[in-house]
């Protein structure tokens, strides 16, 4: 059914936003009503389990009866309406009702047209479905609205304790496993009788109603037993610092935990660099490097994700803007060729557990309004409860800086690591960069709205346009793609002029000024 479902696709626990960023999540309170149920489904027995989902959902404007007098709550759905309501949940969530008018079929060759445009631009939907009007199995479900619910950025609450690989019924090799966990946590998805989970049978439209409900108003999510959460009740946080328990909780270790925002970086920081050993029930950092500017590293079995704050100055963007490049797509939504993903990234971050280098799948990102998270999807599982060490470095850090910090043993593993190309270790410089450098420039165009402007000169590839990496409408970016696959992103805004001069090596182009002028700048890309 899948053509592209790879677990850089599955996003972890507590990660927000968009691919297009919105203002910010709305509370269940302040979700508009669209109209009142009149009891019209004579199939849905007020004695029904979900009797009041389904009032919910159609009082929200949300689901609808199979006709005006049925539900059939023991009817299926489609890939296609899942995905109409991941979209309208997602719309329901930051704007507090449904406008009809984002989602007008007018001109679309298919009614569900407008939903998959609206839920692709928001990294709900990322692959391509080869039947879309089959019918939408529970672990179809689970994924969507995972998304969903970390698109809206919700800041939803752990409220089911479940380690990856207890949940019987959903083997964690499946690609739908770690949205399958995260919506039993969250109190959305809840086994049976016999607690399975059941991902890979259809959904039933009374399941429907009542994980949209769920999905909607936390204070309607269900504990593992069948109770009603109460409000409020969710896990304390961890205590911040550099030393940590080394406990895993929900499939989750906390490697560092640290408070940056009162850290003002004194210089452009392009990296940053940590050696973690666990021993005696807790995390330590051994040394790091840029460390303070970091928040919340962790590792889960599969993937080491961690936070920067959105830089107040400059400072960081040299940071950001590498690892967003570097990025499967803006937000995930953009699968790359496998020789690219591996060069790009690989290059980008370093891992060792006990001393062996991880290769990385896949880079996702997940924007809030004061934090990004970046989690780096690994090829091969981490035993979290086995591991004695974990070393990484993150962007561009030297080895003689590395020294300076303490980080002997990191940077020996680093000058001897090679490039990691397609799952094999390889010097870089090969011929393998002229097939990186092409599939990274079809990868950034291969979903624009519009590209207005492309120049290629001996060391990279120029592209300017709008929703480059599937990114949607209204974002635009200036992007050098370099001879080995990496790119940069020079500048995220609508320019109102972009040209090369006759020499063939300065770009200059025009944005608009505070003061009602335009301001020109000029970039040397060949020296």
């Amino acid at each position: 059914m899948k053509q592209n479902i790879i677990r850089i696709l599955l996003v972890l626990a507590a990660c927000v936003l968009t691919v297009s960023l919105l203002s910010g999540s709305v509370s269940a309170a302040e979700i508009a009503h669209s109209r009142t149920y009149d009891g019209r489904f004579a199939d849905v027995s007020d004695a029904a389990w979900y009797y009041g989902n389904v009032v919910d959902a159609y009082e929200l404007g949300l689901i609808d009866g199979m006709s005006s007098a049925a539900f059939e709550p023991e009817g299926n759905l489609t890939i296609a309406q899942t995905i109409k309501l991941a979209a309208v949940s997602h719309q329901l969530l930051t704007k507090g009702a449904i406008d009809p008018e984002t989602f007008s079929a007018e001109g679309a060759e298919n009614w569900y047209d407008p939903y998959v445009t609206y839920a692709a631009q928001r990294g709900i939907v990322t692959e391509t479905y080869e039947n879309i009007n089959e019918n939408a199995s529970r672990a179809v479900v689970a994924v969507l609205f995972a998304r969903t619910l970390i698109s809206a950025d919700t800041g939803m609450n752990e409220i089911n304790a479940a380690e990856f690989g207890a949940l019987k019924d959903v083997p964690t090799e499946k690609w739908y496993a770690s949205s399958v966990y995260k919506m039993y946590r969250w109190g959305i998805l809840i086994g049976d009788e016999n607690g399975n989970l059941n991902p890979e049978n259809n959904v039933r439209r009374s399941e429907i109603a009542a994980i949209v409900t769920r999905v909607i108003d936390p204070t309607v999510r269900m504990l593992a037993s069948g109770e009603h959460v109460e409000e409020g009740e969710a896990p304390a946080p961890a205590a911040t610092g550099g030393t940590v328990p080394a406990v895993v909780e929900n499939g989750v270790l906390k490697l560092y935990e640290g408070d940056q925002a009162t850290v003002e970086p004194a210089e452009a920081v392009g990296g940053f660099a940590a050696d973690f050993a666990l021993a005696d029930g807790t995390v330590s950092v051994k040394a790091s490097y840029n460390l303070a500017y970091v928040n919340e590293v962790a590792a889960e079995k599969d993937n080491v994700s961690f936070r920067l704050y959105t830089p107040k100055d400059a400072a960081l963007e040299v940071l950001t803007a590498k690892l967003k490049a570097a990025a499967v797509g803006a937000n995930g939504t953009k699968v790359r060729e496998a020789s690219d993903v591996y060069t790009t990234i690989n290059g980008l971050f370093e891992l060792w557990v006990d001393g062996e280098r991880r290769t990385v799948g896949g880079l996702w990102y997940a924007e809030h309004e004061t934090y990004t998270t970046y989690a780096f999807y690994l090829e091969e599982a981490i035993d979290l409860s086995a591991a004695t060490s974990y070393r990484l470095v993150c962007g561009d850090v030297q080895a003689d800086a590395l020294k300076e910090s303490g980080l002997h043993d990191v940077a020996d593993l680093s000058e001897g690591a090679a490039t990691v190309v397609a799952g094999d270790s390889v010097e870089s410089g090969t011929a393998v960069d002229n097939a990186l450098y092409t599939a990274a420039i079809e990868a950034a165009k291969s979903t624009a709205l519009n590209v207005p402007f492309e120049h290629e000169s001996d060391r990279c590839y120029i592209l300017y346009g709008e929703g480059l990496y599937g990114t949607g409408a209204g974002d635009y970016r200036l992007l050098f793609i370099f001879r080995d696959g990496t790119s940069q992103t020079i500048v995220n805004q609508k320019l109102n002029a972009i040209r090369v001069n006759n020499a063939g090596n300065v770009l200059y182009y025009t944005v608009d000024a505070p003061d009602g002028g335009a301001i020109q700048y000029g970039v040397n890309f060949d020296s």
